[in-house]
């Protein structure tokens, strides 16, 4: 059975969202939701979208951004999107919009029966295009069995026994192998590859069922981390297709040939923008979507454990005043030097992140967590009386005032946790500043 074609609807009003539902409901199409800009962008890196029915107005990662994200990655730069927006139809909202790549721009209210016609237009472009790619897989695989050896100079290319013995092996195996042919003719393929995981562990690695995958007709796909001769870790892209016996009288097949190369950079492309997605651009600390997803996690897993957790909620003392009167510039600095001293203050299960401007928030797990949190405070207003030292060889003093709730002690809802610290953190300022108070209530 086909599967559906799929549309990822971003919008961060779950109302929207469950319109979306009502308006699709009926037509043959998978319907994937995404509550914010991040969210959407973990789910395009896990699979493809026939189009991407957008929001303009959400918080951290509005969907210019997300487009122009979507845009940087050859994963999803030719994925269409659509622009849904209550936004004004001025001019350069629109020309803002297709310049980020959007195929249309469309303004709330919706009305369903011109979406969905649209949408059908670019279902079945998706559906001629999968189409195309079929038939040129279906072509390449076809020209793979007869001209691999010859034509994949450029990727490491191994061809195996049915009992999984190398027979040949061109240069770039040899380079990425570390070893000349010489020394891989004979050796099983198991035995040539040292592959791991993302924990640095043994990958499972079975030749047994490589070799009965490819008898049946089938190609073999993997992803792995592959540890060099000389110890260097290189990601690499694996694949096995069937090797047919030269005599097309004979059944069955005469081994198979495998086809590695090195995927390191595009791995790295693909961290990189999801640790833009979820990471403070400036700082380096998470950023409030994917704190907020984090602290649920924690706070779920201390439900689960029946253990505590203390929140703690930092604000800079006087730092409007730095921004104002010596500009963003020097503002940036110091906000960084803030990022430095709390990554400095906390433990390495600790999770540190920057909600926005001078906010920033820890988490501390313990079971004590108001003696662990006076213990954290006072390492962080520690290191806040140091000063910091500009670029231009200038030097600022700055302090911090800290608010601190805890799970469950003070709330067991997330948000609510948030406030309670907030609270704290304005009766530390209200108190002198450059110290900590515990959420009193």
């Amino acid at each position: 059975m086909i599967p559906h074609p799929a549309i990822l609807v971003v919008d961060d009003q779950n109302s929207n969202l469950i319109a979306m539902e009502a308006v699709f409901e009926g037509e043959p199409v998978e319907l994937v939701k995404a509550a914010s800009g991040a969210e959407a962008l973990k789910i395009l890196l896990q699979r493809d979208f026939a189009l991407v029915l957008l929001d303009v107005q959400m918080p951290d990662l509005d969907g210019f951004e997300v487009a122009e994200i979507m845009r940087s990655n050859p994963r999803t730069e030719s994925t269409p999107i659509i622009f849904l927006t209550a936004l004004s139809k001025e001019q350069r909202y629109i020309f803002r919009g297709y310049e980020t790549g959007a195929v249309d721009y469309l303004f709330k209210p919706i009305e369903a029966a011109i979406l969905r016609s649209k949408v059908r237009v670019f279902l079945e472009l998706d559906r001629k295009n999968r189409s195309l790619r079929e038939s040129l897989r279906l072509l390449q695989e076809e020209r793979d069995h007869n001209q691999n050896l010859l034509r994949s100079l450029s990727e490491g290319l191994l061809g195996i026994t049915q009992s999984g013995n190398v027979f040949y092996a061109n240069p770039t195996a040899e380079e990425m192998l570390g070893s000349p042919l010489s020394d891989l003719i004979g050796r099983r393929l198991t035995e040539i590859f040292a592959l791991m995981n993302e924990d640095g562990e043994p990958a499972n690695w079975s030749l047994a069922e490589l070799l009965s995958t490819c008898a049946r007709g089938e190609r073999v796909h993997r992803d792995d981390l592959f540890l060099s001769r000389d110890g260097q870790q290189i990601a690499v892209e694996i694949s096995a297709n069937p090797l047919l016996p030269g005599d097309p009288a004979r059944q069955g097949i005469a081994g198979a040939v495998v086809v590695f190369r090195d995927v390191s950079s595009r791995r790295s492309n693909e961290k990189a923008l999801v640790r833009k997605a979820s990471h403070d651009s400036l700082t380096g600390l998470y950023n409030r979507a994917e704190f907020e997803r984090l602290l649920q996690e924690r706070v779920a897993e201390a439900n689960r454990h029946e253990s505590s957790l203390a929140l703690l909620y930092l604000d800079l003392d006087r730092f409007k005043a730095i921004n104002d009167a010596q500009g963003h510039h020097v503002g940036d600095q110091v906000l960084k030097a803030a990022a430095n001293y709390l990554r400095d203050s906390s433990r390495g299960s600790d999770l540190v992140a920057r909600l926005g401007g001078d906010e920033f928030v820890m988490v501390l797990e313990s079971n004590e967590p108001r003696r662990a949190a006076s213990l954290v405070s006072g390492k962080i207003l520690q290191a806040f009386a140091r000063v910091v030292e500009l670029e231009d060889g200038g030097k600022l003093q700055i302090g911090s005032s800290i608010g601190i709730a805890i799970y469950p002690d003070d709330s067991t809802h997330t948000d609510e946790l948030l406030k309670c610290a907030d609270k704290a953190m304005y009766q530390a300022k209200a108190a002198g500043r450059a110290n900590y108070r515990f959420y009193r209530g």
